[in-house]
């Protein structure tokens, strides 16, 4: 039984971190890059190489509860010439 419980209990801590994670990554991203934008939300897509779709449920993450992908994240800093590791130092995570 206790080996139950704790498997929960593990379960819900990394869903927890996992969670403040993705938020932590998509405010960066919304606040360093997207409000930085002088262009459209679709323009900034395109030159990102994601959906536009994408782009807005970062912008509303907080009431959505998106969580970001880490293909789409990938996809994000390669058209910004970063690699995965260079971000992550940006967010210091």
């Amino acid at each position: 039984m206790r080996g139950k419980i704790r498997k929960i209990f593990f379960y819900k801590i990394f869903i927890c971190l996992m969670h403040d994670l993705s938020a932590d990554i998509c405010n960066y991203i919304n606040k360093e890059w997207i409000a930085r934008w002088e262009g459209s939300i679709r323009s900034f897509a395109d030159e990102h190489d994601v959906d536009e779709k994408t782009v807005r449920q970062i912008i509303e993450f907080k009431s959505t509860s998106y969580r970001i992908s880490l293909y789409t994240l990938y996809k994000m800093c390669t058209a910004r010439d970063l690699t995965l590791e260079e971000f992550f130092r940006l967010i210091k995570r």
